[in-house]
């Protein structure tokens, strides 16, 4: 296959759909009782399987493929900031405001990309937390890994809502004055 005929917007997107999936079906196998830590490895094979679904089955996105490394992007910014210097909630909430205003200004191209978006983006952090699972510098810092799973879960429903809010806005522009 020629790197050029590649959808390389629906390999990103899919790519953060099976990332999700892939975290979503860890969480459910997991058991703390049964110490099945593998399980979480899962978000990997989630992404491999994402990216040859995205080759097999190529679809329109626009949103969702910038979502997925925007996701990865702000996770490990964020993780490499905390690696060297306290940043704090205000610290991590700039990083949601920075993903917020990039996902109004590139805006969904369909209902199915607006309601991949939060995946997506959730994808692209889990795959980056699992990067830095076992982090020291991150594990012992007090506050760290919570303001991660801000900007993860947080970033997802405000990364919807801003493309839902950029959907609004067209939508409202196109409606005829009287």
């Amino acid at each position: 296959m020629n790197p050029r005929d590649v959808n390389w917007r629906s390999l990103l997107a899919w790519a953060g759909v099976g990332s999700f999936i892939g975290f979503a079906v860890a969480v459910a196998m997991y058991s703390p009782r049964a110490g099945n830590e593998g399980f979480v490895y899962l978000i990997y094979v989630g992404l491999l399987a994402g990216i040859l679904l995205g080759l097999r089955y190529p679809f329109n996105v626009r949103a969702s493929a910038y979502a997925f490394p925007m996701g990865f992007l702000a996770t490990s910014l964020l993780a490499g900031l905390w690696a060297v210097r306290d940043v704090g909630p205000p610290g991590a909430y700039a990083f949601i405001a920075v993903v917020m205003a990039a996902m109004i200004i590139v805006g969904p191209s369909s209902y199915l990309d607006m309601f991949l978006v939060p995946l997506s983006y959730f994808g692209g952090f889990a795959v980056a937390m699992l990067t830095f699972k076992g982090y020291e510098p991150l594990q012992g810092t007090e506050g760290a890994v919570a303001s991660l799973f801000v900007v993860g879960v947080m970033g997802a429903v405000l990364a919807f809502f801003a493309v839902f809010a950029r959907w609004a806005f067209e939508v409202a522009r196109s409606i005829p004055r009287r």
